[in-house]
C-alpha cells in the first residue's frame, strides 16, 4: 500500500505522520497499488510542487488500524467505484515503509509513475527529471541578463545521473549545453541525429548547441555535469513526441 506525500514533509525519525486528513476524516489516506496512486495524484495532487514521492507501506508494520474502504468522497477518474482503498486510522510511524517512490512527472505536472531512486541518485540526492533520468542543479549564476525570452540567468550547472539502459526523450533546450563526464560509464549523446561518445577514452565533455535535438543513453549508470548558459530554465525546454 501506499501513501503520496511531499517530501519535504515526510517527519523526521521517532515522530509520527499525521496529515491534515486524519482530524479531518479521520484516517490517513492510501492506495492499493501504484496505478491507482497515479490516478490519485493526477486528480488532486497536480499542483503540488517539488519532489513528491509514495511511501510504500508494510500493512505488517502498520500499528492503528487499516480498513478497505470506498474512495472518500469519489474516485479519481479511471478507477471504478468497487475500488477499495486502505484508510489508517491513527498516525503513521513512517519506519513501517519499506521503500520511498519518487514521482516521475511531465512539464506541465501530470504523474507517469513512481520509481525508486538509483543507488548513485540515492548517494547524490537527485530526483527524477521531466526528459529522464535524475538530476539535482548545483549552481545558478548570480548574474542576469537580458535574452530574447526574456531575463535569465548567465549559466546553471547539474548533476544528471543516466541510467544504464535507459534513454532520455528527444528534446530540444534553447541554450547552450555543455556535458562534463563523471563516469563511470561512458554516454551516449545523440545531436541532430549524429552520435557523440562522452567518455575519456573519446571526449570527456561535449557541446549540444542551442536549439539542436538531444538525448542521450548509457549502458551502465553514469553520471555527468550539464552546464547550461544562459541558465537552464523549464520555459526554454521542448520534449518532442
Amino acid at each position: 500500500m501506499y501513501h503520496l506525500i511531499q517530501r519535504a514533509d515526510i517527519p523526521t525519525e521517532g515522530t509520527l505522520l499525521r496529515p491534515p486528513s486524519l482530524e479531518a476524516q479521520g484516517f490517513i489516506h492510501c492506495t492499493g497499488s501504484v496505478e491507482t496512486l497515479v490516478a490519485v495524484a493526477n486528480a488532486f495532487y497536480r499542483g503540488w510542487t517539488g519532489d513528491v514521492v509514495a511511501l510504500e507501506l508494510d500493512p505488517e508494520r502498520i500499528e492503528p488500524p487499516v480498513r478497505w474502504e470506498p474512495a472518500d468522497p469519489a474516485p479519481p477518474p479511471g478507477v471504478g467505484d468497487e475500488e477499495r482503498f486502505p484508510h489508517i486510522y491513527g498516525p503513521l510511524d513512517v519506519a513501517s515503509a519499506r521503500r520511498v517512490l519518487h514521482a516521475r512527472r511531465d512539464l506541465d505536472g501530470t504523474y507517469r509513475g513512481f520509481e525508486q531512486r538509483p543507488a548513485l541518485a540515492e548517494q547524490h540526492d537527485l530526483a527524477p527529471h521531466p526528459e529522464g533520468g535524475w538530476f539535482r542543479r548545483t549552481w545558478t549564476s548570480p548574474i542576469q541578463a537580458g535574452t530574447e525570452r526574456g531575463e535569465r540567468h548567465l549559466a546553471s550547472a547539474i548533476l544528471f545521473l543516466v541510467p544504464a539502459g535507459h534513454t532520455t526523450s528527444e528534446h530540444i533546450v534553447a541554450s547552450d549545453e555543455l556535458w562534463l563526464w563523471h563516469g563511470p560509464g561512458a554516454v551516449e549523446l545523440a545531436i541532430d541525429g549524429a552520435g557523440h561518445r562522452l567518455h575519456p577514452d573519446a571526449s570527456p565533455q561535449v557541446l549540444v548547441p542551442a536549439g539542436a535535438r538531444q538525448s542521450t543513453s548509457a549502458s551502465e549508470d553514469s553520471l555527468v555535469t550539464c552546464v547550461v548558459s544562459p541558465a537552464f530554465d523549464y520555459r526554454d525546454l521542448r520534449i518532442l513526441e
